[in-house]
């Protein structure tokens, strides 16, 4: 019986983040959007999709909030613990939100001009 992916490590220039479980990787490509009128389905365009890469980064004293809002042009890595494996060429931050001090998360949404299986 093959394992399924439960959960992720993920590294950002060579360095392991502290991430939880549940972190998602969307390969990016190409997105399909239905056409349709008069009742029927004509069919299709096509749109590119960047990938991305949510993870929640636990916060800790030696995490830099700033220095993560300000990563660009970074690779990263993608494992799941069923020893798959993504690269992300050239990725940046697009947006973090705040730390939550109850949980000590914080969210990252990475984009990244593109994503490999290794």
């Amino acid at each position: 019986m093959p394992q399924i992916t439960g959960k992720a490590i993920i590294k950002v220039d060579g360095n392991q983040w502290r991430t939880t479980d549940g972190c998602k990787l969307h390969p990016g490509g190409v997105e399909r959007e239905p056409k349709v009128g008069g009742g029927k389905v004509h069919g299709y365009n096509e749109k590119t999709k960047a990938p991305e890469l949510d993870a929640s980064v636990y916060h800790t004293k030696d995490t830099d909030l700033t220095a993560i809002n300000a990563i660009k042009n970074a690779t990263v890595i993608f494992e799941s613990d069923t020893g798959d494996r993504y690269l992300l060429r050239n990725a940046w931050v697009g947006s973090q939100e705040a730390l939550d001090a109850e949980n000590g998360t914080i969210g990252v949404k990475m984009s990244a001009e593109s994503c490999e299986r290794l």
